[in-house]
């Protein structure tokens, strides 16, 4: 059995899409890639998980000092008060 083109061209793309909010970081030049890194990689596979890393590296700035988790905790803290 040989791998074809679109078989591997599709794999790829599931690879990349898994990763998306870890190249969004990259792309934005956020402060804690490594962090978004290993937790999509960990966490990515929970849709809860996926979300909250794309939010935090498309929502954040990259010169911001905040981490992953003070985000997260912004972010509930602010839905508690409403």
């Amino acid at each position: 059995m040989s791998i074809g083109f679109w078989q591997l061209f599709i794999v790829l793309f599931i690879i990349a899409a898994y990763f998306l909010p870890f190249i969004i970081a990259l792309i934005r030049d956020v402060r804690n890639k490594t962090s978004v890194f290993f937790l999509n990689l960990f966490l990515g596979w929970t849709v809860i998980g996926f979300f909250v890393l794309v939010f935090y590296a498309s929502l954040t700035n990259s010169t911001s000092n905040i981490s992953v988790v003070e985000f997260v905790k912004g972010k509930s803290k602010r839905k508690l008060k409403k």
